[in-house]
């Protein structure tokens, strides 16, 4: 094993002085990343690279639609020995590569790579993937909960631009007066079927925890899980029960104009200014606070490395410090609603600072930065059916079917046999 870090960091010494070696051999670099949503910026983020580095050809594997179906892929990937040598995984994803012994350590290029490349990478973007002291991640895209408007609906029941609601009782209110107006319009749609996204943002802001600190136990199975159901259940009632459906299917009837209020990532602002284009106006808000001491997790994406050979592992980290630089994370600013990982990118650039500054959309995720805190992911082997577990509850609860205490207690009881279970 020593010899191997050595002879790793011997090549990462010869690459830090003639980067351009492993071009002119015309290397293929493999890469998967999620979500399909988001097809544009992964196509651009490949070709940008080719360009920048003659002889390299990038592989990419966008066709996950989320992040979940991508764990999935991955992890039959690992059976198979057909990892990918790139993956963009979602922020709560890492802990399952890393209880496997899956993701490449990158403290071993980030300690000994010199090169200007290197330099850019701010803190945050290696702070975002570590765990124990090791970087196993460099962060990418910042995505955030937000609240998403129909501003010509909106003004149908007496709000502007300037007066949106901001309070669950209000915004609850507003998306029943939408969809009593008739006409095919919901008035609201939570998102509940992201992972434990917005379960994780529901008891955040209630400046609450999923599990102990210790993590020997749950820890949202009291009052401030129990709001977050009665949340759902009420939002149900106004019409998301009646007319449930999945996020894709959500997010059509937004761009359609027929859906006001919708809770979704920042990350599909971009896609949703270019669907309402000429038809509606669109507005974003920030996520309601339930406490002063509230937080909100941080998604979006984190780029890992899978690749199993020096040479291999030499590429991947040349695209993980492009990707993760000021071109690639301008890339991601252009098309994407992320906020960029690395505050470098933004703080040399003024490009991209007036680009935030001049589109009051971006001032809800900005605002939300400080408030931040990271996309819990359970522990053991049994995080994903965790996952599932949550998501079958807040649905359940959503479509009246449970009612806020029996689900939290569904919820209690399986999570805590699935973490005792090894």
């Amino acid at each position: 094993m020593l010899k191997g870090l050595k002879s790793i960091v011997a090549a990462v010494a010869i690459v830090a002085a003639s980067s351009a070696s492993y071009a002119e051999e015309g290397k293929i670099l493999r890469v998967t990343a999620a979500s399909s949503d988001l097809n544009a910026m992964w196509v651009e983020l490949c070709k940008t690279f080719e360009k920048e580095h003659p002889g390299v050809t990038v592989e990419l594997d966008n066709t996950s639609r989320n992040y979940d179906d991508l764990v999935q892929a991955t992890l039959r990937a690992s059976i198979t020995h057909s990892l990918p040598d790139i993956s963009f995984q979602g922020a709560n994803s890492m802990r399952v590569f890393i209880d496997r012994k899956l993701a490449v350590p990158l403290n071993q290029f980030l300690n000994t790579d010199t090169s200007e490349s290197r330099k850019a990478l701010s803190p945050a973007v290696a702070s975002i993937g570590s765990q124990s002291g090791e970087t196993y991640a460099l962060g990418f895209g910042v995505a955030e909960p937000v609240v998403y408007f129909n501003l010509d609906l909106m003004k149908k029941i007496g709000f502007t631009a300037d007066n949106l609601p901001k309070k669950w009782d209000d915004i609850i209110s507003a998306g029943d007066k939408i969809t009593k107006l008739g006409d095919n319009n919901l008035g609201l749609f939570f998102q509940y079927d992201s992972a434990e996204f917005f379960w994780d943002a529901l008891i955040f802001s209630q400046g609450a925890r999923l599990m102990k600190a210790d993590e020997s136990d749950i820890a949202f199975d009291g009052p401030e899980g129990l709001k977050a159901l009665e949340i759902i259940a009420e939002i149900g009632k106004v019409g998301q029960a009646s007319s449930d459906m999945s996020r894709d299917q959500a997010r059509s009837l937004f761009a359609a104009g027929k859906l006001a209020i919708l809770f979704d990532s920042n990350s599909n602002l971009p896609r949703f200014e270019t669907d309402s284009k000429d038809k509606f106006q669109v507005a974003v808000g920030v996520f309601p606070m339930l406490s002063e001491k509230g937080q909100l997790p941080a998604a979006g994406s984190i780029a890992m490395m899978f690749a199993d050979t020096s040479a291999r592992q030499l590429l991947a980290w040349e695209f993980l410090k492009f990707v993760t630089g000021p071109t690639g994370q301008g890339i991601v600013a252009h098309r994407s609603g992320w906020i960029p990982a690395n505050d470098f990118a933004i703080q040399n650039s003024p490009e991209l600072r007036s680009h935030f500054d001049k589109n009051p959309n971006y001032h809800a995720s900005l605002e939300q930065l400080p408030k931040l805190t990271g996309w819990y992911a359970f522990p053991g082997p049994n995080s994903l059916k965790i996952t599932k577990g949550i998501v079958d509850v807040m649905r359940d609860v959503m479509t009246l079917k449970k009612s806020p205490q029996d689900g939290l207690g569904v919820m209690a009881t399986s999570t805590r046999k699935l973490l005792a279970s090894k």
